[in-house]
């Protein structure tokens, strides 16, 4: 059980939330993805994939490396406030760029591809931002943040993006999700990293914040 429960929290972890939210926004199947869905391959993971997993994964992942050589860190499990604030920190500039780049990108091709996309990311920062805020005073469980975020946005697309083509599917979807809430709260207790009310303030901070974001299609 220990063994899969740490699977989940690495295949879960926080930092791959950016690049999970964008294959869930092209599984709908609707006018505001189809853009981004005609892309062939290539171009698709030149414009979309390579800059997320540049900016939003690679360079915090080399960042976390080069703090943990440095004895800046003691863990990649950031298990002490001294040791979250300064990475949220840093993982809330690299979420900054992420946008930034894909707004650039979006308005280099006349809003073409990401729309609604854009709300997603500008509720990253704001989740990033509110985490490093709690983090001061409260160790909220970021795993919570993580997949509650990716639930609530899924949610939100799928209000937001219809007529969705694929609906029976993207149901299925949401339905997962909401399993996956479960199994990574689940794990996340077992292995007595979070108190089940930190796991649950990061389920519903994550969950809300972006399906509001994303229902109300903010973005800077």
């Amino acid at each position: 059980m220990k063994i899969i429960s740490n699977l989940v929290s690495v295949i879960f972890h926080p930092i791959f939330v950016p690049i999970y939210g964008l294959f869930l926004f092209i599984m709908i199947k609707s006018n505001g993805t189809l853009n981004l869905r005609l892309l062939q391959f290539e171009d698709f993971l030149k414009l979309a994939v390579s800059p997320i997993l540049l900016f939003s994964v690679i360079f915090p992942l080399f960042s976390l490396s080069v703090m943990y050589r440095s004895t800046m860190l003691t863990s990649f499990n950031l298990s002490t406030q001294k040791e979250r604030v300064p990475v949220l920190f840093l993982l809330t500039i690299y979420y900054g760029i992420t946008y930034y780049f894909i707004r650039s990108l979006d308005v280099a091709y006349n809003h073409a591809f990401f729309g609604l996309f854009l709300s997603f990311l500008t509720g990253g920062i704001i989740l990033s931002l509110l985490s490093l805020i709690i983090t001061l005073k409260w160790k909220i469980s970021l795993h919570g943040i993580g997949i509650g975020a990716l639930a609530g946005s899924m949610l939100a697309f799928t209000q937001e993006l219809h007529p969705v083509v694929n609906l029976a599917e993207v149901s299925l979807i949401n339905v997962a999700l909401i399993v996956l809430v479960g199994v990574v709260s689940t794990a996340r207790l077992y292995l007595k990293a979070h108190t089940i009310n930190q796991m649950l303030g990061g389920v519903f901070l994550g969950l809300f914040v972006q399906f509001f974001v994303i229902m109300k299609h903010y973005w800077v």
